[in-house]
């Protein structure tokens, strides 16, 4: 019945753009019209009206079809109106029923942490922060995953306007040992946090990339410390789960690149 509703010459656009778009070299008409099946009258005009849109182009010298500037226009638009916790929550509430852990993801916020979506399991405990809660950078896993890669003058910025301040024994306070973390992160691809904010808060954190390739979020999930030390694989476990996750989320905002 679908079908019956469906234009012929935009199909066959599409399957146009499709051929185009799987090609480093492009297409003559010739051998578009042999992939496709369209006959070279028809697809002329189809080529001509993608043309004149931007959304093809012609090099006349060799006459070769390539895809358009007007498509990469239209892509980027379309990843900038993705909305970071429609794509993230379906995952969170996912991994926490299966997993019976709790999971969050927090971004960058004038120079401090915020979280902005959480799925909790049912046995969570009472220590988590709630949304909207800021927290500080130097001192939070995600915090430490969101400035890893960013330029030495933003971490410089940061520390200078919000300081290093100890929450714990284990809090990261000198400039060095913050910038060696960091220098670990872009190692590892991902942190962990123990009892470095709260003292029985351990937590474990990895970045989210938007289509730029750039650390846009990061996902994490929060244990009590003593639960991690008690199992040592219990880590590892989490940190492989947490990359797994972070890749697919990232490749639905548009990332190309490989996972860490």
């Amino acid at each position: 019945m679908a079908n019956e509703y469906t234009v012929p010459a935009v199909h066959r656009a599409v399957q146009v753009l499709e051929i185009l778009a799987g090609s480093h070299t492009g297409f003559s008409l010739a051998d578009l019209s042999r992939q496709t099946g369209i006959p070279k009258s028809s697809l002329f005009r189809i080529l001509l009206t993608l043309e004149k849109a931007s959304i093809v182009h012609l090099d006349r010298a060799r006459n070769i079809y390539n895809l358009g500037m007007k498509l990469i226009d239209w892509g980027n638009r379309a990843l900038d109106k993705i909305d970071l916790k429609t794509i993230t929550h379906p995952h969170l509430v996912r991994m926490a029923q299966e997993t019976r852990e709790s999971y969050y993801v927090a971004i960058l916020d004038d120079y401090e942490v915020i979280i902005i979506d959480r799925a909790d399991t049912p046995d969570i405990w009472s220590m988590v922060a709630r949304l909207g809660a800021r927290s500080p950078v130097h001192a939070t896993a995600s915090g430490q995953i969101l400035i890893a890669e960013a330029p030495e003058d933003v971490v410089s910025t940061i520390i200078a306007r919000k300081g290093l301040k100890r929450f714990t024994p284990r809090t990261l306070t000198s400039v060095a040992r913050l910038k060696d973390r960091l220098k670990e992160i872009r190692r590892t691809g991902f942190t962990i946090a123990d009892a470095e904010y709260k003292p029985d808060l351990c937590v474990i954190a990895v970045p989210i990339r938007d289509h730029h390739g750039k650390i846009q979020a990061a996902l994490m999930t929060a244990l009590q410390s003593e639960r991690m030390r008690r199992n040592r694989a219990l880590s590892g476990e989490i940190v492989e789960a947490l990359r797994n996750e972070s890749a697919v989320i990232s490749r639905e905002l548009g990332y190309q690149g490989q996972p860490s």
